[in-house]
């Protein structure tokens, strides 16, 4: 493989000031070419739009996927379909309740999206982008505490989150959802089936990508968990970069898997107001702070030596949400 796409979105100067939901000024699709380093912006979005807040819309490119010659890409309100690999765009779905998006997935050949200000997953028709389920991840009624008549596409932030739904895989026949609040995965058929990811150490969970016959899941403090999705235990908790006292450091998002090659994702700090979910920042000596470019880490499995890590430039994407393959010429 000697591509990436990499979907995130650059920092406003002034979002931390502007407050939640103001963030992020424009959403960047970057392509990695892994042999040169270099990093192209492919696409991008500076302005919102009728699915969008009127002032400072938060304009980022979350997690997406590839579908065989289609790019699903969800920015907060909507999601956008392009063709490989000359990344036109073919549609745009878009509903009321769509909020915050962190992920989109085809799975069972439905489009899956993570409306994560209102804790829940939307299942689409892909073909039209029709809603056929909303699913609350806490098993709760999906309005249990949001209006059904209210555009939330209009709203900046519905925080603080309940669970705040990051990423959505597969076990068996079941849908599992990762939960940032809860610091862990649950079946979306059954809630009290779910496993523990954080362990008690209190930090976010986010991607959860299935690998053989495990699940590995990224932590926000860098660390990979591998999982056992028939017995619901964690098998090993790794840390790319050890015991290392310089050592990259970011807010551990977006997993891609090619073999053995793990390629992970590190977005830029930023300030928060949600002191407890960086609180990990304090343990160690770490080469980055606040200020320091977003990362993609290239990591072997086999030998679990970190091969590469990759800078973004300025300016280019300081949030990573997702990487995906580009195997094209």
């Amino acid at each position: 493989m000697a591509k990436l796409l990499l979907s995130g979105g650059c920092l406003r100067p002034n979002g931390f000031e502007l407050g939640e939901g103001k963030y992020y000024g424009k959403a960047s699709l970057v392509q990695l070419d892994l042999d040169s380093g270099e990093f192209v912006t492919v696409l991008s979005k500076e302005e919102g739009g009728e699915n969008y807040p009127a002032e400072h819309p938060n304009l980022q490119f979350t997690a997406g996927c590839v579908d065989g010659d289609t790019l699903w890409l969800p920015t907060d309100t909507e999601v956008h379909q392009y063709s490989l690999p000359e990344l036109t765009l073919k549609s745009v779905y878009s509903h009321p309740c769509f909020h915050n998006i962190h992920s989109t997935h085809i799975i069972n050949d439905e489009l899956v999206a993570s409306s994560t200000g209102l804790d829940n997953i939307v299942v689409m028709d892909k073909t039209d982008g029709h809603i056929k389920r909303i699913i609350n991840t806490q098993g709760k009624d999906p309005w249990h505490r949001f209006d059904p008549d209210t555009d939330y596409r209009l709203v900046h932030s519905t925080r603080p989150h309940d669970s705040h739904p990051n990423f959505v895989f597969k076990v068996d026949n079941d849908l599992w959802a990762t939960r940032c609040t809860q610091e862990d995965a649950v079946n979306l058929s059954n809630v009290e089936d779910k496993i523990d990811i954080s362990m008690g150490g209190d930090v976010s969970v986010h991607d959860g990508v299935c690998w053989n016959d495990k699940i590995v899941f990224t932590r926000v403090d860098g660390a990979l968990v591998f999982c056992d999705p028939q017995n619901r235990s964690v098998i090993e908790t790794f840390d790319p970069f050890g015991n290392a006292l310089n050592r990259p450091m970011g807010w551990c998002r977006g997993l891609h898997i090619d073999g053995d090659m793990f390629y992970i994702g590190y977005s830029k700090l930023r300030k928060t107001n949600l002191k407890s979910k960086i609180k990990f920042l304090t343990k160690g000596n770490f080469k980055y702070s606040s200020g320091n470019n977003s990362l993609v880490v290239a990591l072997n499995i086999k030998t679990r030596k970190v091969e590469q890590v990759y800078t973004s430039p300025e300016d280019t994407i300081d949030a990573i949400y997702g990487i995906m393959p580009f195997n094209y010429d």
